[in-house]
């Protein structure tokens, strides 16, 4: 393929994705009117719904999962409190780490981010556990930004909004319904719809990162005692 050539395929390209992205994001502005809910990803085989909305004066979309996984409560609360290993399932992580273990239902965390065409972004999270017990039948996991308890390394942009709260509740037949809500704002000059392009992706691709850890023996047949306390 000659250069006059190579230039044409690849301006027809670029041209199909602007377009694609396009046609996404129209299809959103339907919803941003009323600001509801709306379906982004639905694995039927998975048992996993992703979900959409946008918020008023906010230019990123905040993001939900709804989700029944084959692995008990323990399984999935030993996976999330391995601090050092969620780099193996979460989506683009390049690093996480442990800060400082504030109690035995607090923790403060450390993750990094690859993000393709701009510096990397890193984030500082404060965890704390609401643990299940007999009048309170599921975990919560309430994940919040902490942006200024540690310096921000040099050519990496901090992440200026990050806000999760997961609910696990144990189901009779020893599956676990996950229920996610959250907003990050990755900061930076990235557009909104790059952003949102991300974001229609991470949640289900880190759903099966997750999928795909609850199904290891050190995770599933649980031996050593976890490092917070997940049930009262």
């Amino acid at each position: 393929m000659n250069i006059q050539k190579y230039s044409v395929a690849l301006l027809l390209a670029c041209s199909f994705n602007v377009c694609h992205a396009d046609k996404e994001d129209l299809q959103v502005l339907q919803h941003a009117v009323s600001n509801d809910w709306y379906v982004v990803r639905k694995d039927d085989t998975r048992h996993i719904i992703t979900y959409a909305k946008h918020e008023d004066g906010k230019s990123i979309r905040s993001f939900k999962i709804d989700a029944r996984v084959d692995a008990s409560l323990a399984t999935l609360a030993g996976v999330h409190f391995d601090i050092a290993n969620i780099k193996k399932w979460y989506w683009e992580t390049l690093e996480s780490k442990l800060i400082s273990k504030v109690s035995d239902t607090e923790y403060i965390y450390y993750m990094k981010f690859n993000t393709p065409l701009a510096p990397d972004r890193d984030v500082v999270i404060r965890a704390t556990i609401e643990p299940y017990q007999e009048n309170h039948p599921y975990m919560v996991l309430h994940l919040r930004g902490a942006p200024s308890l540690t310096a921000i390394p040099e050519g990496i942009t901090r992440i200026s909004a990050f806000e999760m709260d997961i609910k696990f509740t144990p189901l009779v037949n020893g599956q676990t319904q996950m229920d996610a809500e959250g907003y990050i704002d990755p900061s930076g000059n990235l557009p909104a719809w790059t952003v949102n392009m991300f974001q229609r992706q991470a949640p289900y691709a880190t759903m099966l990162g997750l999928y795909r850890m609850t199904q290891k023996p050190e995770y599933a047949r649980m031996k050593m005692p976890l490092a917070f306390r997940y049930t009262q």
